[in-house]
């Protein structure tokens, strides 16, 4: 199948009020639910919505579908499960494949389901409950088994709509709701040896970095742990006062009751960037202050925040979520002795307009003795307004601790700072260049988007150099004497060589060679190689192993995988946990 049609096809919890009366700050206490389950109450909880509900749903709504992918080569599969067949055939006409409008009158979809550089493939993964339309989310592939499919490396997933797994589980022939739809390169874990047992199996699954996007808008639902009108009103109105857009909008534009039980919260536009931390103050937020009102309930919450085994996170949450009214008792404790009770205080403070808990928060930040420095720093980058950051964070970039230099670098890419130089390779993923004054470092992401990061500018490729991948596909070249790099692939459809495609001696301009889209030029020529990311990241982890690009590589860190280095340490290959 041409490579031109491939690039356009596949880029084409509530009961009765709680009243502080109990002295004890360690203890909790118990309610039931609805099904007479115990339900523990912590102490900084009482009085919150958590108290009173609990989110529908878990954190996340499972998506399935069965989709595409293109660009296989000769490693796809010419079989389709008789099941699936019918309703993919109908999703490539719905892709409009085999039409004039896309110029593949002479492709019918059959031909396509046959062709082995395609391969029909599980697709599967998971929208937060209460994100936005748009938000983006990750998508893992799987090659369907008892077919010919040998890899799904160098693959496109084509554009496909994603629906609801009822019970893990997807069917191609029933139609369900769409709630999000996933498209782009597939991720291949890199790093799996070519020879190891596991190799083939790798081979087989991958993952679309942030190709899922969340197409319908799913509301925040919380269920009451005991059915009340009234209650359910009183938490429906504090939700509207805190979080509401003005007057104008009308109470169920933000909140609304659908029985005496449930309540359904819509995240305001002005959080749809910030839907999580939007759901942890709704969680946190007071529904009734008691005995003394607000005043004496902000007061039990900072007695609570310098005891050092409270939850200080979660406290900080509570102060937040009640508003500004709390900044002139909660700034006695940014002074506190007790690191917890300073850095939460001000945390709040910060996040609640008093730009004086900026100093806190960034003295935190700057302190490699601090056990709160990386989250500081985190936290430095939601605050682009405050500029005494900037030369903090820029100062971070060098510092000997590698997890400080990334927190450095996401909160100044957060900032929008001048510091790093963004580069952008359309459909493909994205370069950033860091300026530091350490050594070298080559980081790549593995979730959220593709993204390669570059710490030092003009970092080198040394010479002489040859590099062969373990498969044979890239080939990096250059003699002691050489003026620039020479890069070839071997081309998937028929094994034979590309031509040499030349760059400079920088990893960044290797970089862009491999992984720009091939585009000839006004004499026909072709200036790179169209290499997927996880191709691209393959490459520059073999050449910093090999010493000939003079860095520490290193993999962003995700819920099932760790780091590779921890203080500057090598811990095993790069996709294994410690």
């Amino acid at each position: 199948m041409p490579r031109k049609f491939l690039t356009c096809a596949a880029l084409i919890a509530l009961t009765l009020p709680w009243v502080w009366g109990c002295d004890s700050q360690t203890g909790s206490s118990d309610l039931n639910g609805q099904d007479g389950t115990e339900i523990t109450i912590p102490p900084y909880a009482k009085g919150t919505v958590s108290e009173f509900a609990v989110i529908l749903g878990g954190g996340s709504l499972p998506l399935q579908a069965h989709g595409l992918i293109v660009g296989l080569g000769q490693n796809g599969s010419s079989e389709v499960p008789a099941g699936i067949y019918n309703a993919m055939s109908e999703y490539l006409s719905k892709q409009k494949l085999g039409s004039y409008q896309t110029r593949t009158e002479r492709i019918p979809p059959e031909r396509i389901l046959v062709d082995r550089d395609t391969a029909v493939v599980l697709v599967g993964g998971s929208a937060e409950i209460g994100a936005p339309v748009g938000s983006k989310f990750d998508v893992f592939v799987s090659a369907l088994p008892g077919t010919q499919t040998r890899s799904l490396d160098g693959g496109v997933l084509m554009p496909v709509d994603m629906s609801v797994a009822y019970g893990g589980v997807s069917d191609p022939n029933i139609t369900a709701q769409i709630w999000g739809s996933a498209a782009g390169p597939v991720f291949i874990n890199p790093f799996v040896d070519a020879d190891s047992p596991e190799a083939d199996s790798n081979l087989l699954t991958g993952r679309v970095i942030g190709g899922g996007v969340v197409t319908r808008r799913q509301p925040i639902r919380l269920q009451l742990h005991r059915p009340d009108a009234q209650l359910a009103q009183t938490i429906q109105r504090r939700i509207h006062t805190r979080f509401g857009l003005g007057e104008k909008l009308l109470l169920s534009d933000v909140v609304k009751g659908r029985s005496r039980s449930m309540l359904e919260v819509t995240v305001p536009a002005s959080y749809e960037d910030d839907y999580r931390h939007f759901m942890d103050l709704i969680t946190h937020l007071p529904v009734r202050y008691g005995v003394g009102g607000q005043e004496r309930y902000t007061r039990r919450l900072c007695e609570q925040m310098e005891m050092p085994l409270a939850r200080h996170d979660d406290l900080s949450l509570v102060l937040e979520a009640i508003g500004r009214q709390v900044l002139p008792q909660i700034k006695t404790l940014y002074s506190s002795q007790m690191q917890a009770a300073a850095y939460y205080t001000a945390r709040a403070g910060l996040r609640l307009g008093d730009m004086g808990a900026s100093s806190i928060v960034l003295k935190y930040a700057a302190s490699a003795e601090s056990p709160f420095q990386l989250e500081a720093i985190a936290e430095m980058g939601r605050h682009p307004k405050v500029l005494k950051a900037g030369p903090v964070l820029r100062s971070l970039l060098d510092d000997r601790n590698e997890q400080v230099r990334l927190a450095a670098y996401k909160a100044l890419r957060r900032r929008g700072d001048r510091t790093i130089r963004t580069i952008t390779l359309p459909d493909q993923f994205t370069i950033d260049i860091v300026r530091t004054k350490r050594d070298y470092t080559v980081y790549a992401t593995q979730t959220g988007d593709p993204r390669i990061v570059l710490f030092g500018e003009n970092m080198p490729v040394r010479q002489p150099v040859y590099f062969v991948s373990p498969d044979e596909l890239v080939t990096v070249n250059a003699f002691a004497d050489s003026e620039k790099l020479t890069v070839f692939r071997k081309v998937p459809h028929n094994g034979r060589r590309s031509d040499p495609v030349e760059c400079g001696f920088t990893v960044r301009e290797l970089a862009e060679t491999m992984g720009r889209l091939p585009e000839p030029d006004s004499y026909g020529k072709v200036h790179s190689l169209g290499l997927s990311y996880s191709q691209v990241v393959g490459v520059l982890y073999r050449l910093c192993e090999s010493e000939a690009i003079p860095a520490r590589f290193v993999l962003q860190q995700t819920d099932s995988m760790r780091r590779i280095y921890g203080g500057g340490a090598a811990v095993g290959r790069p996709d294994m946990p410690e």
